[in-house]
């Protein structure tokens, strides 16, 4: 059973009342009765089992058995900075990432992408993106969803870099191999990994991220789809971090 995220101010004492969306879904599509029992994470990072103690067609209150903590953090948080992709290819990298634990997920604009952006879809896209993420992180039991960003341009993520290690992910033969590269340990630091669009990165695109600091890491002489790049990059991190495998 997946655990299923909820708002802490939902929580009132030994009680919680489900509404909304996920109710509709815990009834509607999981078929939830009386007596169940579900799994519940709060944006505390706490963790509940709970039984459903009263139902009606618009609500669930469910009772909390007991709760556990999320253990302490391990490793630096995993930014994917993923161009936008076409079709359901965006959607796929999004839900795939969300399942293997990265923190945050920012879209961004490329030159060579083949989707931009349009200014009055960009709060409807991110919420997508964004449902697909929480839907992925429940299913995989992830203790926190991923936060989705609105899309960014090159030039403007390079300016801000809000991850001190930094990797894009290239083509270049020079390339340092991801599974080579020394990552941090700290908890408190952050960790990006920055994977290209269908196209593949422009010379200037590169030349600007490793002027600001970006490290330039391949993944071997196999030439990936994007988005099977960015599956490979997020489970080899992933799997150097001591959380998978």
């Amino acid at each position: 059973m997946p655990a299923f995220f909820i708002n802490s101010t939902e929580i009132h004492e030994k009680h919680i009342t489900l509404t909304g969306d996920l109710c509709h879904h815990l009834q509607a599509s999981l078929r939830v009765t009386l007596g169940e029992i579900l799994w519940l994470t709060d944006e505390r990072r706490r963790r509940y089992r709970v039984e459903v103690s009263e139902q009606t067609k618009q609500s669930l209150t469910v009772s909390i058995l007991d709760q556990q903590e999320a253990p302490s953090a391990a490793g630096p948080a995993l930014l994917l900075v993923q161009a936008i992709l076409k079709g359901d290819h965006m959607d796929w990298v999004v839900q795939k990432a969300s399942e293997l634990g990265v923190q945050t997920i920012v879209p961004l604009v490329a030159r060579h992408g083949v989707v931009r952006p349009q200014p009055d879809r960009i709060a409807a896209q991110r919420a997508r993106w964004q449902r697909i993420a929480v839907e992925a992180a429940q299913q995989s039991e992830q203790w926190q969803p991923p936060q989705v960003t609105d899309p960014v341009e090159w030039r403007t993520y390079l300016a801000a870099l809000p991850a001190p290690c930094s990797l894009i992910l290239t083509e270049r033969r020079e390339a340092m191999a991801l599974h080579r590269m020394r990552l941090p340990e700290d908890p408190m630091q952050s960790l990006a990994l920055i994977i290209g669009p269908e196209g593949g990165w422009s010379e200037e695109e590169v030349s600007l991220a490793v002027g600001a600091g970006c490290q330039a890491v391949g993944l071997g002489p196999m030439i990936l789809r994007a988005e099977t790049a960015a599956l490979a990059a997020v489970s080899i991190v992933q799997s150097r971090l001591g959380r998978l495998g």
